[in-house]
């Protein structure tokens, strides 16, 4: 193991022994000239190069010592590996400014702050940048504003140390443990981060580095990810996904990024194109999927990074939204988040006050779409108000052979073709033709949107979570055909009773609560 304080003292001595040699090379070229005292200016050289470069190893080493290659997250991204030209002094000077430029700017306007963190990292050398990516990147990696390869490498760093810290809780575990239901969620995240430090092999063939602009594994984990060059993109989507995604299962955001990306003819990479994965927010499961909390929370993290966000001049954004992903995107788009032209999949709802796209205060000029595919329970449940596929001045694209919530960035399919060229404005939509009744795209499912309201409005809201959950069975039942009355009334009795809510609901609430989900749907001869 390479100590970093022998380093620093060869170093050191080979600076002294350099102020000796050039006492001796003065003397030297005065005593029998410049000429024949040459070897003695190339021994002088080298110990100088050698000096620094002892001391930018000593440097990296002290990094690697809190986990990690700092010198191959450094130098994957570009950047110099040059950090021992950075002093005592220099080190404590810019640690200090960094929070201060953070602090300072806590209560900023998101492109305030951006813009502060953008002019501080303006003044630094590139020296400067690569030491506070391997210094503190747990600081830098998540921070709108920083220079994108900064940032990739100090993510990149924060994968390596977190995976060897899972590795060895994984071990752990299956010494003391083995049938632990944790064993198989660590073993999913521990190949999510070991697949993140591979190579991404790209339609024409080429292996590049996985770039991440956002890595935190705490609790489900939070992970943003650009595909392609996104210095150079023209056209940019920002891809905001919905309930249940985790670190764990990030693999299926990532593959429908790479979809997105993907030419359905050459099967290259569209060109000045790039697509970015977001999952920087705390995802609900089913349980709290029908309040709004996570999506209030999440909703100011989408702008900052927005604004954070640096393409080619003049570059369009579009926001591709999913699920509960959509009522997010609602809400940073009232903040004022900005983008060229927005996408809500199979949305629960915008929020009960938002009732078109007029309602969402966007900026002049911005394209609004929206797509639900048949079956798509999530949609018909409108838990969070109406679904802007049914909203007039949002335009309903159609999806191809999509089914189900999960199925709009299936391959060579209307839907994904759809979603490419809104992404590079190259082209025209296929806009939805169907009816847009809801029972004529799926039996039961106007139903269904009575049902839930109803059961919803005789629980206290914070058990509303519970309630979906246990009702998700159910749901999908009456939407496929497969649940007829009878069958359906006694298990909303079952479901209510084993669920621990059936103390919300008399005995006869629950043929009312059917009865009024089957005659306000319009569907009474069922």
């Amino acid at each position: 193991m390479v100590d970093a304080d022998d380093l620093e003292q060869l170093a050191k001595l080979l600076t002294d022994k350099r102020q000796l040699a050039e006492q001796y090379y003065k003397r030297a070229c005065q005593l029998v000239g410049q000429a024949q005292a040459t070897p003695l200016a190339a021994m002088l050289r080298w110990a100088g190069d050698t000096a620094t470069e002892l001391g930018n190893r000593a440097a990296i080493v002290r990094a690697a010592e809190k986990g990690g290659d700092p010198f191959g997250a450094l130098s994957t991204f570009g950047l110099t590996t040059a950090v021992g030209t950075i002093s005592g002094d220099d080190k404590i000077r810019l640690r200090k400014d960094l929070k201060k430029v953070i602090s300072d700017n806590a209560a900023s306007t998101p492109e305030q702050r951006v813009q502060a963190i953008r002019k501080f990292f303006g003044k630094l050398t590139a020296a400067e940048r690569s030491w506070l990516a391997i210094e503190q990147p747990d600081v830098v990696g998540r921070l709108d504003g920083a220079p994108a390869t900064v940032r990739y490498a100090a993510n990149r760093l924060l994968i390596e140390r977190a995976l060897t810290h899972e590795q060895k809780d994984l071990a752990a575990l299956k010494a003391t443990d083995p049938k632990s239901p944790q064993v198989t969620l660590l073993e999913k995240r521990v190949a999510r981060m070991t697949e993140f430090l591979q190579p991404r092999v790209t339609g024409d063939g080429r292996s590049v580095p996985r770039q991440f602009l956002l890595f935190d594994p705490a609790g489900d984990g939070r992970v943003a990810e650009v595909f392609g060059d996104l210095a150079k993109a023209e056209h940019v989507a920002v891809m905001v996904p919905g309930i249940t995604n985790r670190l764990d299962n990030y693999d299926s955001i990532a593959n429908d990024a790479v979809a997105l990306l993907k030419d359905r003819d050459s099967g290259r990479e569209l060109p000045e194109s790039a697509v970015i994965t977001w999952l920087g927010y705390d995802t609900p499961e089913f349980g709290d999927s029908v309040l709004p909390a996570k999506a209030e929370a999440g909703a100011p993290a989408l702008h900052s990074f927005r604004a954070g966000l640096e393409a080619a001049k003049g570059a369009k954004f579009a926001l591709f939204a999913h699920s509960y992903g959509t009522l997010l995107s609602s809400k940073a788009l009232q903040e004022g988040t900005p983008f060229d032209s927005v996408v809500f999949m199979g949305s629960p709802g915008l929020g009960p006050t938002i009732k078109s796209a007029a309602d969402l205060k966007l900026r002049p000029g911005t394209q609004v779409f929206a797509m639900r595919a048949p079956g798509d329970w999530v949609s018909y449940t409108e838990a969070h108000g109406r679904d802007p596929a049914d909203m007039a001045d949002i335009r309903r694209l159609a999806t191809g052979r999509s089914s189900g919530h999960s199925e709009y960035y299936t391959p060579k399919n209307t839907g994904l073709d759809n979603l490419q060229t809104i992404l590079t404005g190259d082209g025209c939509v296929q806009t939805f033709m169907g009816s847009p009744k809801l029972d004529d795209e799926q039996f039961g499912a106007a139903n269904v949107r009575v049902l839930v309201k109803e059961l919803q409005s005789r629980v206290p809201q914070w058990k509303a979570g519970e309630l979906a959950t246990a009702f998700e069975p159910i749901i999908k039942g009456v939407m496929n055909g497969s649940t007829d009355i009878p069958t359906l009334m006694a298990l909303t009795t079952k479901t209510l009773a084993d669920s621990g809510l059936g103390g919300y609901f008399a005995p006869q609430d629950i043929a009312q609560i059917v009865g009024k989900s089957l005659t306000e749907a319009g569907a009474d001869q069922r």
